[in-house]
């Protein structure tokens, strides 16, 4: 039984497998950094887009500090994690650019086809978040719609009308903003 054991152990060690195995981990370690360094220089960027919401609520800071940091470095992660991984299956032999990418390629144009509105949506919230345009607490008329702004998300703006009512404005649909009062400023 050690035998065969050790004939197996030898066969994948005198293999290919080590080598491939190393520049595999040296693919990931540099995929690793290269995110670490990326994800730095963004929070560098981004330092004066954050200090805009000072006079916020530290729960409302931290809400838009997550989605402005989060979004970008999500959507960098994942791009490079895929880039890696297509990387590491070609140092294992597997065709990639034939089998692989031109599937992944119709999934991502089917999934951004069906998911267009809330794409849409979000890319707005975060242009809103980005600008500082309004936050939570703040009296404002988004197009024909009053209220105090509750929430603030990627995809939707909630509002408190004057009535008591909750209207939930998609962010793609928000155009003509007027703010009558920003929150913690006097007027």
């Amino acid at each position: 039984m050690s035998e065969s054991f050790f004939g197996f152990f030898r066969r994948i060690w005198l293999s290919g497998l080590p080598t491939q195995l190393v520049r595999a981990i040296c693919v990931a370690a540099v995929f690793e950094l290269l995110i670490y360094l990326i994800d730095r220089w963004l929070r560098r960027r981004l330092q004066p887009v954050l200090v805009r919401d000072a006079e916020a609520p530290p729960s409302a800071r931290v809400r838009r500090r997550r989605i402005l940091i989060g979004a970008p470095t999500l959507l960098v992660r994942a791009v490079l994690y895929i880039v890696a991984l297509l990387m590491i299956l070609r140092i294992f032999g597997l065709r990639t650019s034939a089998e692989i990418i031109p599937i992944a390629f119709a999934l991502v144009v089917l999934g951004l086809v069906a998911a267009r509105n809330a794409l849409r949506d979000s890319v707005a919230g975060y242009l809103i978040l980005y600008d500082h345009v309004y936050s939570e607490g703040d009296e404002v008329t988004l197009d024909e719609v009053e209220g105090k702004v509750e929430e603030i998300t990627l995809r939707r703006t909630r509002l408190r009308t004057a009535d008591g009512q909750q209207v939930a404005v998609p962010n793609s649909q928000v155009g003509t903003v007027i703010t009558h009062s920003r929150a913690g400023k006097s007027e």
